[in-house]
């Protein structure tokens, strides 16, 4: 029987990713979109031996984020070169600002989730979550929707 797992020990949501991976899942991105507030939110499926063993539902954000709080821009123009050096400095990474929500189909996949330890991928890291939370203080209803039609 299907249940939801709601996962908050997860701070680097590529790590956790790759964590999977390593231990033999598949990981298939699904629908992505970049919501107004300038974070993230996707559907992941993740497959063992080509079965499906669970859907995962993440709310993030990226360092695009850190253009949003520089707010050293004062036209759009300069917040797209913002972006773009943001882009150009390589610097990659996605930090959960919810738990990471898990509907778990195969059950192997919770020893893996239970195991698996982080740290944010940045220093800031946990000052850029506390930033998007008290700037988005109703950002913990916004995976729901997507866990709902999930399970529907």
């Amino acid at each position: 029987m299907a249940r939801i797992v709601a996962v908050e020990k997860i701070r680097d949501l590529t790590r956790f990713l790759n964590e999977l991976a390593s231990n033999g899942y598949s990981i298939e991105y699904g629908p992505h979109i970049v919501l107004e507030d300038h974070s993230e939110l996707t559907t992941i499926k993740v497959y063992k031996n080509n079965e499906l063993a669970a859907y995962i539902v993440a709310h993030y954000i990226t360092p695009y984020y850190r253009a949003v709080l520089s707010n050293s821009y004062g036209s759009d123009k300069e917040f797209l070169e913002k972006l773009l050096e943001i882009k150009n400095s390589g610097e990659n990474w996605s930090i959960p600002v919810n738990p990471i929500y898990i509907l778990v189909l195969d059950e192997t996949i919770v020893g893996v989730v239970e195991k698996y330890e982080d740290n944010y991928p940045v220093e800031d890291g946990e000052n850029l979550v506390k930033a998007y939370r008290e700037r988005n203080p109703g950002y913990s209803r916004i995976p729901h929707i997507v866990i709902a039609r999930l399970i529907e």
